[in-house]
């Protein structure tokens, strides 16, 4: 036992949690230096008549996804060194016409690539911090596909239905909840195509068995110009009733 009353088993078991994340990283910042030396030795050592140091928007992208914005900037701007320092060791202070192309394209095709990959991580947060709101309420609210697929689940789902986010996550929404809709669905998902949205109310099965009767106001909002990539957005699910 500790200090405060917890099992030294449940310290034991945070730390090597925390082991476990801490490790993945370390690899991640080691594999993205590595690709990086690779890439600047072949650019340098070897007389290949394309852009290699192009190769360097994958260091940019590995990096991108376990970096922070200051730390994939540091590694644009190290790819970028990199790239002119190859060239000036295999050319010299000459401006040789056809490397010193390959060597702009290189370089702008790793400023494009860090900008892309910044405006992702923006987004990413985003949409993190968005899902962290949805959390903080009580009401239901998840997100599935014209498929039907559940994307997202909130914490009020999980309490209002018994599923965790994990759980719910990828499954069919009918045959999840078992849901029973007012009218045929083949009519709800024209009129949601239509105009939009769709109130009304359906019946939903709980993990335990349990029915309850749950007053649904949401709306159909699309993410490309396919129809299938529309996504059923619920932004309130309140309970009306249990059945027995």
């Amino acid at each position: 036992m500790t200090r405060d009353g917890a099992p030294l088993g449940y310290d034991r078991h945070e730390i090597c949690v925390s082991l476990l994340k801490i490790a993945p990283s370390r690899f991640l910042v080691v594999a993205t230096g590595l690709l990086a030396l690779a890439i600047f030795i072949v650019d340098t050592a070897t007389p290949f008549g394309f852009a290699v140091a192009v190769l360097y928007v994958l260091v940019i992208l590995l990096a991108a996804s376990f970096c922070r914005r200051r730390d994939v900037l540091l590694a644009s701007a190290g790819c970028m060194v990199l790239t002119a320092l190859s060239y000036f060791i295999s050319h010299g202070t000459g401006f040789v016409e056809a490397p010193l192309a390959r060597a702009f394209m290189s370089l702008s095709a790793i400023g494009g690539t860090t900008l892309l990959a910044l405006r992702y991580q923006s987004a990413v947060r985003a949409l993190r911090a968005q899902g962290a709101l949805l959390d903080l309420t009580h009401d239901t609210v998840f997100v599935h596909d014209m498929n039907n697929v559940i994307t997202y689940w909130n914490r009020g789902a999980e309490e209002q239905y018994g599923w965790t986010r994990e759980e719910a996550a990828g499954r069919v929404t009918s045959e999840l909840l078992q849901a029973h809709f007012p009218e045929p669905l083949e009519t709800i998902l024209a009129g949601l195509l239509r105009t939009g949205r769709w109130d009304g109310e359906l019946v939903h099965t709980r993990r335990d068995g349990t029915k309850a009767v749950v007053a649904s106001r949401g709306r159909w909002t699309a993410t490309s110009e396919a129809v299938h990539r529309r996504s059923w957005r619920p932004t309130t699910i309140s309970p009306l009733r249990n059945m027995h």
